[in-house]
């Protein structure tokens, strides 16, 4: 086993000029101005090159790879089972990192690990940083632990910026911006294709909005302090709890729920995943039915762009059952 004086001389030994790898030459097409506000200052690449790109979620990998489309070559290193924002990179991820032409991060407290770790700067895109003023404030500074990330808390900024698809567009733009700066004989397509998935998102947006049907007053619970944008961002009657959908909450727990469905006489739940059957059971006793809304932090290091739009999707889709 390294020791930690080895590993971080090996990590301090990287190098810190920007990954690309050859490609067929393309066209030379005018660079688009960068939107204003876009925090990067990524090196210019050579026009035949593919950029390599690190983004630490799956909705980044996604918008990554659709705006990049060939011209860059996306990896996300959190494995399959654990939650983006509670994971923290080994030695090896770090060093895959700091060799990335275009490391792209969530921000908004989503890094934890990111003061302890040396990246360098002039290539990372921090896609939150724009709509810092945007920014949720949490006061959930309950600890509890699920899976492999152990115990943690949700107190301080609230990370999920993407499911509010108006902050979504804003933090594609920014990948958009940091591409551009990396490679901009290849601005115009790059624009190009963001304009698209800018279209799907705000198309997303739309179909909430028609799930909700101006309904935003009915009362309903969620059961986890991830969904603090889209309650914003559609001015939902909702108040959270923190149970997880495979963990009986304990009596007391149930007592606190019975006492706030007198207050607010929640119908539905709203959940990450879908629940126990057993949970699902109880939850009927105290006439609360359930929906999943999955945020989809993370579909999987392979996940394919039309699987985490078509999650999208079905959260409107589930979230139309409770307001029909």
């Amino acid at each position: 086993m390294r020791s930690p004086l080895f590993a971080g001389l090996l990590l301090a030994a990287v190098s810190l000029t920007g990954g690309c790898k050859p490609a067929a030459p393309t066209a030379t097409t005018p660079a688009a101005p960068s939107a204003p506000g876009a925090s990067t200052s990524t090196t210019a690449a050579p026009s035949t090159a593919v950029l390599d790109v690190v983004a630490v979620n799956t909705p980044l990998a996604v918008f990554a790879k659709l705006i990049g489309g060939d011209l860059v070559d996306v990896t996300m290193p959190v494995p399959a089972d654990r939650d983006p924002a509670f994971w923290s990179p080994r030695a090896a991820d770090v060093e895959r990192m700091q060799k990335a032409a275009v490391i792209i991060l969530n921000g908004a407290g989503h890094e934890k690990w990111r003061a302890s770790t040396s990246l360098p700067e002039s290539r990372v895109v921090d896609s939150a940083d724009r709509f810092k003023s945007q920014w949720i404030e949490t006061s959930d500074g309950v600890t509890h632990s699920h899976g492999v990330e152990g115990a943690h808390t949700h107190k301080g900024v609230a990370f999920t910026t993407w499911i509010d698809p108006s902050l979504a567009v804003e933090q594609a733009d920014a990948i958009r911006a940091a591409f551009a700066k990396a490679r901009p004989d290849a601005a115009a397509t790059f624009m190009t294709n963001y304009t698209k998935l800018k279209a799907e998102l705000e198309s997303i947006d739309r179909e909430l909005e028609s799930a909700i049907h101006n309904q935003q007053s009915l009362p309903i619970v969620v059961s986890h302090p991830v969904y603090d944008y889209l309650i914003r961002r559609f001015a939902l009657n909702a108040r959270t709890v923190h149970w997880e959908p495979n963990e009986m909450p304990p009596a007391d727990e149930w007592d606190a729920l019975a006492a706030l469905l007198k207050e607010h006489p929640a119908r539905w739940m709203v959940w990450e995943d879908s629940p126990s059957d057993a949970i699902r059971a109880k939850l009927l006793e105290h006439g609360v039915e359930c929906v999943v809304f999955r945020p989809a932090g993370n579909l999987g290091p392979g996940a394919k762009p039309d699987e985490w739009l078509a999650v999208q999707r079905e959260n409107a889709r589930e979230l139309a059952r409770v307001y029909e």
